[in-house]
């Protein structure tokens, strides 16, 4: 470049540096844009995804959502489905363990226990093709709660009276302001069997357990990783790596490879979120949520 092009081209960027920055903003998102794009697209080398199934489980969207985006992902060769859940809602857990177990139907998926991955968390994990659990992972917990508050004692020293009118005798089970009748506690007892019978065939499925040996396991005991891998309930003992490299053998990495990762579903802080979610959290334990009881794994 001559010295007068150059100077021509000082005298230009003085005049407009807004637009000489702005064009150089906008350069540097494109790049930034692309590079994304080519970790996290179809032109990305081949990966394992990890799938994060975390805290309580209340709704399955975001994880059923990121699996079927990894299962779409050419360039996914393997799945990680990372539990570190205590369980949650009956409806989501299966709706998580069936999203693990298409997703199971397309590409390899192995699960990885965390702290803890019991009741719904172990539900969930049900769906993958191998199960790895740390010595000390808490899981199992197979079975169905229900808790029903009874608050009839303070309302009534509140001075508090509450009549429902409905059209059938167990509309209004489950009401916190009463004791249940012997019918409604029936009524939930049909429930919670129907709901367990459900978790205990897809354990009974899944692990290909006797089914006398698998209801006597289902009694709601918690487990460590060693006691479920003793009983059938786990396939091996090992952490998160081991879990990583038993992907890469089935997803056939070379021996010794480091995969890259693409980790999900993304994390959206927020406080207002963060604080319906507690709150959420809490009527789901005293299953009062929207005035329905709440059943959990």
């Amino acid at each position: 470049m001559s010295p007068d092009s150059r100077a021509a081209k000082k005298k230009w960027r003085k005049r407009h540096p807004f637009l000489f920055w702005g064009g150089i903003f906008l350069l540097v998102l494109a790049a930034g844009h692309a590079a994304h794009w080519a970790a996290r697209g179809p032109l990305a080398g081949p990966r394992i995804a990890v799938v994060n199934i975390e805290g309580l489980i209340l709704d399955a969207a975001a994880v059923t959502d990121w699996l079927e985006t990894v299962c779409r992902d050419s360039s996914v060769r393997a799945v990680v489905v990372r539990v570190n859940s205590p369980g949650g809602g009956v409806a989501p857990s299966q709706e998580l363990y069936r999203a693990v177990k298409r997703a199971a139907e397309i590409k390899p998926v192995v699960v990885s226990m965390g702290a803890v991955a019991a009741s719904g968390g172990y539900y969930a994990a049900l769906g993958g093709r191998e199960i790895f659990a740390n010595p000390s992972t808490l899981t199992a917990g197979i079975g169905v709660k229900l808790r029903l508050p009874n608050l009839e004692g303070l309302l009534r020293a509140a001075g508090i009276a509450e009549k429902t009118l409905s059209t059938g005798s167990l509309k209004d089970a489950g009401s916190f302001s009463r004791s249940p009748s012997p019918e409604e506690e029936a009524y939930f007892q049909d429930l919670i069997r129907d709901m367990f019978e459900e978790f205990l065939s897809a354990v009974i499925r899944e692990r290909k357990l006797p089914p006398e040996q698998a209801r006597a396991l289902a009694d709601g005991r918690a487990m460590t990783g060693r006691q479920a891998l003793k009983a059938g309930l786990v396939d091996r003992i090992g952490d998160f790596r081991d879990a990583l490299a038993r992907a890469g053998e089935l997803g056939r990495f070379p021996p010794g490879a480091l995969p890259d990762l693409v980790t999900g579903p993304e994390k959206s802080f927020s406080l207002v979120r963060e604080i319906f979610g507690v709150l959420l959290e809490i009527s789901a334990d005293r299953g009062i949520a929207a005035g329905q009881p709440v059943f959990l794994y």
